[in-house]
């Protein structure tokens, strides 16, 4: 959740500065059109979330749940301890297991190039952030909180999946 958050912070200081700075508007337009911009995103990423999150089937009757074979119709078990709740607990351990192994590969290790471009960006908003203008400043600022939350994800992901 924070990597969200820092992530549409950091969004919000590249408009803010584009706008304050490139197209020299005033710092009310600009701070108000930035926070049109991250809200458009955010409400773009949480549909796009929610609608891979719906349930498609509802699970069906347990016509047979008191016996053994209720346990092979989908959504039926037997009290929470059948062979679903079962299946359902190995698959999830799987597919943790698997994440954990592809977020392995992508980090590589715990603090690596990764930090880099935050970096970069955490230099680029304490220069922006001294400069003159409220607008500029605000995205400056913005650009430091925005990367250094980005930073702090990267370390945090790392060393969940490499202290295992």
């Amino acid at each position: 959740m924070l990597g969200v958050f820092t992530a549409f912070v950091w969004v919000f200081g590249l408009i803010e500065v584009a706008l304050a700075d490139i197209f020299k508007t005033s710092w009310h337009v600009s701070v108000g059109i930035s926070v049109f911009a991250v809200g458009v995103l955010a409400a773009a990423a949480f549909l796009y979330y929610r609608a891979g999150t719906k349930n498609s089937v509802p699970p069906a009757s347990c016509s047979a749940s008191f016996a053994d074979h209720g346990c092979s119709q989908p959504g039926c078990d037997k009290a929470g301890g059948g062979c679903i709740t079962k299946f359902d607990t190995e698959i999830n351990e799987r597919i943790a297991q698997m994440e954990r192994e592809k977020l392995s590969l992508l980090l590589r290790r715990k603090a690596g190039v990764g930090l880099v471009l935050p970096l970069f960006w955490l230099a680029v908003g304490v220069k922006v952030a001294l400069s003159p203008g409220i607008g500029t400043q605000l995205g400056g600022l913005a650009l430091i909180v925005g990367s250094a939350g980005l930073i702090a994800t990267r370390l945090y992901l790392g060393a969940g999946i490499f202290s295992r």
